[in-house]
This record gives C-alpha cells, sequence and structure tokens, in this order.
C-alpha cells in the first residue's frame, strides 16, 4: 500500500526582513516585480482574511482607473504566481470570485504564528492562567527577532502593521515581566532587558 505525505509547508520569515525557507534552508524568490512582491506583502499582512481586488488595487495603484488597475493587478497576481514556480513550484495565491488569500495549505509565516501566540497569551493571562499564558507569550516573544518587514520603510500599509505587531510585541514583554517579576527570576528579566534595544519597545 503506497503512503502519501503531505507536502512540507513553505515558511515565510517577516520579522527583520523577507525570507523565505524550505526545510530550515534559505530559497530564493526571483521576483518577477516590485509590485509582485508588495502583493505577496500585503496578503501576509491581512492574512487568512480574503482581500477584495479593490481594496488590493487601491493598495498597489492609489488613485488608478478601475480598467487599468484591473489590467495592471491581473498582470502582477500572474507575476507573484510565477515568482514561486522555483519555490516547490506551489501556488502562493488562492481566489474566491473576487478576493484573494495567501495558501496556507502550503505556506506559513512568522508574524501570523506570533500574532496568534501573543492573542492567546494575552487571553490565558486575562483569565488567570499564568502558566498557559507564559508558554504562548514565550513563543510569541521569540519570534519576534526585529521588527516586521524594514526593508519597506516607507509602505504605509505595511508601516500600520508594522506598528500594530511592535505594540503587541511591547504588550507580551509587559506580560512577561509581570510574570518573571512574580517569579523572582531575575535572570530572565535581565534578558527582558535587552530586549529594549528595539526601536519599537517601551515599557508601559
Amino acid at each position: 500500500m503506497k503512503t502519501t505525505h503531505s507536502p512540507e509547508k513553505i515558511f515565510i520569515r517577516t520579522f527583520g526582513g523577507l525570507t523565505v525557507y524550505r526545510h530550515h534552508s534559505p530559497v530564493v524568490i526571483s521576483w518577477e516585480s516590485q509590485k509582485a512582491r508588495l502583493l505577496f506583502c500585503y496578503l501576509l499582512i491581512t492574512s487568512d482574511q480574503w482581500v477584495h481586488r479593490e481594496k488590493l488595487l487601491e493598495l498597489l495603484w492609489p488613485g488608478c482607473d478601475h480598467e487599468s488597475g484591473s489590467k495592471n493587478f491581473k498582470t502582477t497576481l500572474s507575476r507573484l504566481r510565477k515568482s514561486f514556480q522555483g519555490a516547490r513550484s506551489l501556488n502562493p495565491v488562492l481566489t474566491q470570485g473576487d478576493a484573494y488569500r495567501l495558501n496556507f495549505e502550503a505556506i506559513t509565516c512568522d508574524n501570523g504564528i506570533f500574532r496568534e501566540n501573543a492573542v492567546i497569551g494575552i487571553k490565558h493571562m486575562a483569565h488567570g492562567d499564568v502558566k498557559g499564558a507564559r508558554e504562548h507569550l514565550e513563543r510569541a516573544q521569540e519570534l519576534y527577532s526585529a521588527e516586521f518587514l524594514p526593508e519597506e520603510p516607507s509602505d504605509m500599509f505595511i508601516g500600520e502593521s508594522r506598528r500594530e505587531l511592535a505594540v503587541l510585541f511591547s504588550t507580551v514583554l509587559n506580560y512577561l515581566e509581570r510574570i518573571y517579576t512574580s517569579e523572582e527570576r531575575t535572570d530572565l528579566l535581565a534578558a527582558l532587558t535587552s530586549l529594549s534595544h528595539f526601536p519599537s519597545f517601551q515599557r508601559s
């Protein structure tokens, strides 16, 4: 009897710069265009939400007329898919009518895992489950190794997400500080203090 194995996902690192990994090794993506790369970044931000084409058109070509924007989008989406033909030949984007999202059967990304663990950890803290909170908060803290997509300093949509993730990261650190203080773990508190080199980190 033949045994089938599900293909390993491509892992996307966004903290510290966009990097694609397969089998824990970086994969070179030859982006067909800068707009194709930006479209991929926007879909990383919106994560598992379906995004209408009109919103993506406005982000990529602000003020562009609908006909030109639609043609540009069709070309850019094709270029994005072509960019990943060398990375296990996966289809990175799924379509549902006029809405789009990343193909999470094939792709996983650090910013999504960070957000999920941070939110779960904060919820555990709200319910008084310190042990459960610590596990998720520490996982989130480990993932945030640097700022989100720093190579795109001027893009407003990416910048807004960068600020939101930075605020969430600061909240994670503050909760961890509270946990470590209650446990009298001066070693872990000292490690948290060293993370203050991040420009986004602010002690509340």
